[in-house]
């Protein structure tokens, strides 16, 4: 039986839909593809990092200096979503299964989509997403849309077959296990060694 959470924490199934397994060294195709264009504004897919529960991959926004925007990318990314004022993306497999970045209610999705590192100000954005499981063979869409940057409803098309290809070589650097509790015990450092240049 599978459930979200237990008495003793989230289950093994729903922490590995959740992240990029620790244990494995993914592959990387070199997708690199413009998903929105302007006069003003850019967004691109850049790499896929392939794993074997799923992907990650990044996008990246840009916007002209002088363009006149009323926020920031990083308000629409991250910030409370108003009236047209926010960044939308999704993706859709083959099967017609389907995520976005709208939020999700649990982890018992088909398809988990969520947001990793990223960093931004009011020109330059670059935002990671993990996206879980790895996509049937087929046409894989990536869809966004932000109304304020002037972005229609776009997609593009990857094909889901060469993803699934790619996950053959990813390497297991070891069993996959739950990461452990932190320990919040305030212990002393280790001693440095007497002849390090760090001890002087």
């Amino acid at each position: 039986m599978s459930t979200a959470s237990s008495r003793h924490g989230p289950d093994e199934e729903f922490l590995r839909r959740m992240s990029a397994p620790d244990n494995e060294v993914p592959v990387t195709l070199p997708v690199d593809v413009v998903l929105a264009r302007t006069d003003d504004v850019a967004v691109a897919l850049l790499g896929l990092q392939v794993y074997s529960t799923g992907l990650q991959f990044c996008l990246a926004a840009r916007v002209r200096a002088d363009a006149a925007l009323r926020n920031p990318l990083a308000e629409l990314m991250w910030g409370r979503p108003r009236a047209h004022g926010r960044f939308l993306l999704g993706v859709e497999f083959a099967d017609g299964r389907r995520a976005s970045s709208l939020a999700q209610r649990d982890g018992h999705q088909e398809v988990v989509l969520g947001p990793r590192g990223g960093r931004g100000g009011r020109l330059r954005l670059d935002q990671c997403w993990w996206l879980s499981p790895l996509p049937p063979e087929g046409p894989m869409r990536f869809v966004v849309r932000s109304d304020e940057l002037g972005i229609k409803e776009t997609s593009v098309e990857l094909d889901g077959a060469d993803v699934r290809a790619a996950a053959a070589g990813v390497v297991e650097l070891w069993p996959w296990a739950p990461e452990p509790p932190l320990d919040h015990r305030d212990l002393p450092p280790p001693p440095l060694p007497p002849d390090s240049w760090f001890a002087n």
